[in-house]
C-alpha cells in the first residue's frame, strides 16, 4: 500500500475524533471504529492503525481517567487484564507473520471479527441478577486479548460481560475505558521493543491525537440532545456495516486471486 496523501489523513483524523467522541459518551468504539473504517477505506496499513490507535486510547483513556477513575470496579479490571495481557503478545506475534503475505485473509478476519462484536452488541443489555465470577472476567479478557494483539481492539467480550453485571453504568464506562488504557499501553510497548514504529505512524499519530482530544473534550464538554443508547446503537450499526463490507470486498479479491 502506497504513503497515504492528505486527503486520506484528514478522513482518518475524522474519524479519530469521531471514535474519541463515541467512546466517551459509551465506554467503547474508538478502536473498532478507527480500525475498521481506516482499512475498509484503505486510510492506513493495518498495522499502522493498530500503533495509532494504542496512542489514541491512551489520549482518550488519560482524559476520562483524570476526572473519573475512582469509579472502575478494580475486582473485573484486574481478573481482564490478567487474561488479556498475555494473549495481546500472542496476537501480535500473530499480526507479524501474517502482515506481508496475508492482507486480505487479515481484513477478512477482521471483517468477521468486527461483525461479531456489533452483533454480540447490539440492543440494550439486560444486568444479570448476580456478579460473575473472576473466571469469568479473565476468559473474556483472554479472549479479547488475540484481536488486541492483531487489531489493537480488545474490547468487545470484556464490553459484553461488563454491561451484563450489575453494576452502574458510569462503573461500567469507567472500568473499560481503564481496560482500554492498560492494554493498549502494553501492545505499544511491544511495538517499541520490536522496533516497528513506522514515520507514517507518526506523522499520522500526532494528528490523530489531536483529533483524539478534541472529540473526547466536545463529548464531556456538549454532550449531544439524544440518550447514550441511541449513540450507542448509531455506532453499531455503523460497525455492522463496515463489518460486512470488510468481508465481502476481502472475499471478492480472495476469490479474483484464486481465480
Amino acid at each position: 500500500m502506497a504513503d497515504p496523501g492528505w486527503i486520506q489523513l484528514a478522513a482518518f483524523w475524522l474519524l479519530a475524533a469521531a471514535g474519541a467522541w463515541t467512546q466517551t459518551l459509551t465506554g467503547f468504539a474508538l478502536g473498532l471504529l478507527v480500525v475498521s473504517g481506516a482499512t475498509l477505506f484503505h486510510l492506513l496499513p493495518v498495522q499502522v492503525t493498530a500503533q495509532i490507535v494504542s496512542v489514541l486510547v491512551l489520549v482518550n483513556g488519560a482524559m476520562v481517567l483524570s476526572r473519573d477513575h475512582r469509579a472502575a470496579d478494580r475486582p473485573a479490571l484486574i481478573a481482564s487484564l490478567l487474561g488479556a495481557l498475555p494473549t495481546i503478545a500472542l496476537g501480535y506475534w500473530l499480526l507479524g507473520l501474517m502482515a506481508t503475505g496475508a492482507l486480505n485473509w487479515l481484513r477478512l478476519i477482521l471483517g468477521v471479527f468486527i461483525t461479531a462484536a456489533a452483533l454480540q452488541l447490539v440492543g440494550k443489555p439486560h444486568p444479570w441478577p448476580e456478579r460473575s465470577g473472576p473466571g469469568g472476567f479473565v476468559a473474556a479478557g483472554a479472549a479479547g486479548g488475540i484481536m488486541g494483539g492483531l487489531f489493537a481492539t480488545s474490547g468487545p467480550p470484556v464490553i459484553w460481560l461488563l454491561y451484563r453485571q450489575p453494576l452502574p453504568l458510569q462503573s461500567v464506562r469507567v472500568t473499560l475505558v481503564s481496560f482500554f488504557v492498560v492494554t493498549q499501553a502494553w501492545r505499544l510497548g511491544l511495538s517499541v521493543a520490536d522496533q516497528s514504529v513506522s514515520r507514517l505512524a507518526v506523522i499520522a499519530g500526532i494528528g490523530a491525537m489531536a483529533a483524539t482530544g478534541a472529540g473526547t473534550w466536545a463529548a464531556r464538554r456538549f454532550p449531544p440532545p439524544v440518550t447514550t443508547l441511541t449513540i450507542r446503537r448509531v455506532a453499531l450499526g455503523l460497525l455492522l456495516l463496515s463489518g460486512i463490507a470488510l468481508i465481502v470486498t476481502a472475499a471478492l479479491a480472495l476469490s479474483q486471486r484464486a481465480g
